[in-house]
């Protein structure tokens, strides 16, 4: 067994430096922490037909491919692919007796970008932490 001893100053030093390094990343907030990320398959299906009627009767349901999901309070965001547009982040207020499609944002953003994208999303009514989390998963690289 092997006992290693450190001299105060180098212990010093080496706190010192830990304590300057950031933190690593397992150990950082992720901007979607506690926004609900999994659908369930009835879910799925509800969120396919919206998209797919918000498009228009050309679309079936089933050619919708839902890529992601987040869900906070009265708010969810589902990033689908379409067979007519680009993939899109459509925004669904959930505070009436069904979703409601408010917007759908589509494009490419940079990380710098971010606050831009919270801003737009808040302004639809969307809450905090659904703007950060989509900020976030739109921004991601």
């Amino acid at each position: 067994m092997m006992n290693t001893r450190f001299s105060p100053a180098c212990a010093a030093v080496l706190l010192a430096v830990a304590l300057a390094l950031p933190a690593g990343s397992a150990f950082a907030k992720s901007a979607c922490d506690g926004v609900t990320t999994t659908l369930t398959k009835q879910q799925k299906t509800d969120y396919r037909s919206l998209i797919a009627q918000s498009l228009g009767k050309k679309v079936k349901p089933a050619s919708v491919s839902i890529e992601s999901f987040m869900q906070y309070g009265n708010w969810s965001v589902v990033y689908a692919d379409v067979p007519v547009a680009d993939p899109g982040y459509f925004f669904f207020d959930l505070s009436g007796k069904s979703p409601k499609l408010k917007d759908v944002w589509g494009g490419m953003a940079e990380r710098d970008e971010m606050p831009d994208l919270v801003k737009w999303a808040e302004k639809l009514g969307a809450n905090k932490e659904i703007a950060a989390c989509f900020a976030d998963t739109a921004t991601a690289p």
